[in-house]
């Protein structure tokens, strides 16, 4: 069987609901042992998030998780293993309780009312609003030179 196909078959389970058991079902399922951990990083959690929040490095980590406890792990596994445990878990969300729109201490407070500008009013606003988008002299670069027309073609310096 391809390895893509079993993906697919995969996402095709049934992920929501509880699906019923007979009581033969239910004992063979007590009775299973719970897996290991499928990290041998696992059992050092607690320590490896230690370290990480006292700041050491991933590399510090890894030498002395040898030195320590006679194991040998890359960096890169030690990173995604931090990353994923470290995560904060999805929790279901709360119920919404509906809450009063109006405490009755509160005094009700009476809607801005809207007013509409005439049509020179509106008109004046957006010119001034073009004034102040409009740059100045003081804005524009000051040149090391200039040029007077009324005398011959010189520099003259600032």
């Amino acid at each position: 069987m391809p390895l893509w196909s079993y993906a697919f078959e995969r996402q095709q389970m049934p992920m929501s609901g509880v699906l019923p058991m007979n009581g033969d079902h239910q004992r063979v399922a007590d009775s299973v042992l719970e897996d290991e951990p499928r990290s041998r990083l696992e059992p050092y959690r607690e320590v490896i998030l230690r370290w990480r929040r006292q700041g050491r490095s991933y590399r510090r980590i890894c030498k002395l998780l040898g030195d320590k406890f006679d194991l040998k792990v890359g960096r890169t596994a030690l990173h995604e293993f931090v990353w994923r445990r470290s995560r904060p878990r999805k929790v279901a969300p709360e119920p919404e309780i509906e809450q009063p729109t109006m405490l009755a201490t509160e005094p009700a407070q009476a809607p801005m009312p809207v007013t509409k500008l005439t049509a020179e009013e509106r008109a004046a606003q957006i010119e001034f609003i073009r004034s102040l988008n409009q740059p100045t002299l003081e804005d524009q670069p000051k040149r090391g030179w200039d040029f007077d027309l009324d005398k011959p073609r010189t520099i003259q310096k600032l």
